[in-house]
C-alpha cells in the first residue's frame, strides 16, 4: 500500500464571539484534507458523525471533537476542544456594603498546593483595598483567600485575568472563571463572565508554595480597556 503510514492532519479550531454575543460561532479548518467530521458531546467522531461544511453555533458549553479525512491517508489525530458559552449574572442584592474586600492568610509548611493550603490552620485575616500579596507575612510559602464583591459599571462580557506566581483561581458568583491553578512562574489566564451591572461575589484563592510570588488580577470589558481591578470597585 503506497500510501500505508500516511495520516490525514489535525484540523484546527476557532470560536468566534461577536459583539456581545453568549454564544460562539465555531469554525473547524483543516489544510489538504475532502471532509472534517466532528461531534459536539464529546465522543469521538466517526464516519457516520456529521460533515463539517460551515460555522454553527452551541446553545451549551460543549466539547467539541473532530477528526479530518484525506483520500489515500489514514484518519488522523483528533482535536478536542472546550467551548464556553456564557449565562448573565443578574446583580447581588447586597444591603449596606463597604469599601475593600476581606482576606484571609496562610502558612502552609508543606505539600502545598490549591487544596491543602487552605486546609491549615488560619494566621490572618482583614480587609484590603486591592487583590495582591502586599499582606504577606514572610518571604514565601503562603495562601491568600479573597472574598467579597465587585461593582461593574454596566451590562458586559467581561474577561477576567490572574497574573501569578504560583497558583490561582478566580470566582464570579461562586462559579470558577478563572482556572491559573498550579507550581508554576509567573502565567497569566483569563476566562469569560457576562454580568449585569452592579455588584457581583468575587472570590479569588492564591498559594505560593517557595520563591518568587506574585499576584494580580485584572479585568477587561468588552471593548474596553485591560487593568488591574482597582480599590474603587472592590467591596464586603
Amino acid at each position: 500500500i503506497g500510501d500505508y503510514g500516511k495520516f490525514s492532519p489535525k484540523p484546527a479550531i476557532k470560536a468566534t464571539y461577536g459583539k456581545g454575543a453568549t454564544k460562539p460561532v465555531i469554525s473547524l479548518s483543516v489544510a489538504g484534507a475532502e471532509t472534517i467530521r466532528y461531534t459536539t458531546d464529546g465522543t469521538e467522531p466517526g464516519p457516520k458523525s456529521p460533515v463539517y461544511s460551515k460555522p454553527f453555533s452551541i446553545d451549551k458549553t460543549s466539547i467539541i471533537r473532530a477528526k479530518a479525512y484525506q483520500a489515500g491517508a489514514l484518519p488522523g489525530a483528533t482535536l478536542e476542544e472546550k467551548v464556553k458559552t456564557y449565562d448573565w449574572k443578574n446583580a447581588a442584592k447586597t444591603g449596606n456594603v463597604k469599601r475593600g474586600i476581606v482576606y484571609n492568610y496562610y502558612q502552609p509548611d508543606k505539600n502545598i498546593n490549591m487544596i491543602s493550603s487552605f486546609k491549615t490552620s488560619l494566621v490572618s485575616s482583614g480587609i484590603a483595598d486591592v487583590i495582591t500579596v502586599a499582606k504577606k507575612q514572610r518571604v514565601d510559602k503562603f495562601a491568600f483567600e479573597f472574598n467579597g464583591y465587585i461593582k461593574v459599571a454596566g451590562d458586559a462580557v467581561y474577561t477576567f485575568y490572574t497574573r501569578s506566581d504560583d497558583g490561582s483561581k478566580l470566582f464570579i458568583d461562586d462559579e470558577e472563571v478563572v482556572d491559573n491553578d498550579g507550581d508554576h512562574g509567573t502565567v497569566e489566564k483569563s476566562g469569560k463572565a457576562a454580568l449585569k451591572k452592579g455588584f457581583h461575589k468575587i472570590r479569588v484563592i492564591y498559594f505560593d508554595s517557595g520563591g518568587g510570588n506574585e499576584l494580580k488580577v485584572l479585568m477587561q470589558p468588552e471593548g474596553g480597556k485591560k487593568e488591574e481591578l482597582p480599590a474603587g470597585i472592590l467591596f464586603h
